[in-house]
């Protein structure tokens, strides 16, 4: 009997002792890297003494400016977004899949400090006769039935390319430009079946590119005026051109304003 209850007595201890060691080790076990992942893991680098930072480096053109007749495929536009990216912005990553031209555009104006090369390749987009007569039709004949807001940003950008192009005061061919664009405001491209909503879109076109020609050629614009007489659009042109001049005129008041409201002590 004192035999088995000594037994016993070393077995409830080894029991005991296994659960200790089980505790002991249930804690998390680092597993060692596999001898690939540590041949490619590198090698620790020691931080380089303070130095000046360089000065920023010039944007490089991306592709689809290095040749812009080749299409070249943007990033996709799937999956989630950064979280400063707007409706806008996905909007135009659509848009710029279909409209490579309109993607160079955006980038060069995007980019103000252009050095000499890009900015020579942003003079020759301003001057593409090709892109010029593009713009024309798509603003005098728009191929959507509907007034959305894709539609809208593209027709805002090419306005905004017409507005480089006329801002540029060397542009090897101004005249054609300026005729273009008063062929835009004066040329009636409204149709019957032309849904309410794309015919208010069309007259915002003209509209806007009248105050930015009348910043140009002031004479010339009162001048269109007169012009469309005895057409459809001679009412709008009336109304565009007095829209104008109050809008200067405001504009005149408010800087005055500002200036005496600046030199009261």
């Amino acid at each position: 009997m004192k035999v088995l209850r000594n037994t016993l007595i070393v077995a409830v201890l080894t029991v005991l002792a296994v659960i200790a060691v089980k505790i002991a080790l249930s804690g998390p076990v680092e597993v060692p890297p596999a001898p690939e992942a540590v041949a490619a893991r590198p090698a620790k680098v020691e931080p380089a003494p303070e130095s000046k930072p360089a000065a920023p480096a010039q944007p490089s053109v991306p592709p689809l400016l290095a040749s812009p007749e080749t299409p070249v495929n943007l990033p996709e536009d799937e999956g989630e977004h950064g979280e400063f990216t707007t409706s806008t912005d996905i909007l135009k990553q659509k848009l710029f899949k279909k409209e490579p031209k309109l993607a160079q555009f955006d980038y060069f104006r995007e980019h103000v400090l252009l050095d000499s090369v890009t900015r020579e390749d942003y003079r020759k987009l301003l001057a593409d006769k090709a892109m010029l007569e593009k713009v024309r039709n798509d603003l005098l004949h728009p191929a959507d039935r509907k007034d959305t807001t894709e539609s809208n940003v593209k027709r805002l950008m090419e306005i905004d390319y017409l507005r480089e192009a006329m801002d540029w005061k060397e542009h090897p061919e101004r005249k054609d430009l300026l005729a273009e664009v008063e062929q835009i405001i004066l040329e009636d491209s409204f149709t019957a079946d032309m849904p309410v909503d794309v015919k208010r879109s069309l007259a915002a076109s003209k509209m806007e590119l009248y105050e930015i020609y009348s910043a140009q050629a002031p004479e010339r614009a009162l001048a269109l005026v007169g012009e469309a007489r005895g057409t459809r659009l001679e009412k709008m042109l009336e109304y565009f051109a007095e829209h104008n001049q109050r809008r200067l005129a405001k504009e005149r008041e408010l800087s005055l304003q500002a200036q005496n409201q600046t030199s009261k002590p």
